[in-house]
């Protein structure tokens, strides 16, 4: 997976990410449960492309931090979720 910043100032950051279009959705979604996000959305040009870009606003802090915290969640609840799949697949 590719990742390229389009777009960086104190209160917005735009990437670009080579590759699937989950990734983007779940990214989303975690940004947005962050009360510090005041926007947050994606978007994909042909469907056939597999660019995908991932943009976002904060009301405060720097979205640098924002987007790694969103990241270190989706990280720890897919390393929950796994672990629970495990235990179920026993």
């Amino acid at each position: 997976m590719e990742v390229r910043i389009l777009k960086e100032n104190e209160k917005e950051l735009e990437l670009e990410v080579l590759g699937d279009k989950t990734v983007a959705v779940l990214l989303k979604s975690y940004l947005l449960e962050d009360e510090r996000v005041d926007f947050a959305g994606f978007a994909q040009g042909h469907p056939l492309e597999q660019a995908i870009r991932i943009y976002f606003r904060v009301k405060e802090g720097d979205p640098r931090t924002v987007l790694k915290k969103a990241v270190e969640r989706v990280k720890a609840d897919l390393i929950t979720l796994r672990a629970e799949l495990e235990e179920a697949l026993k």
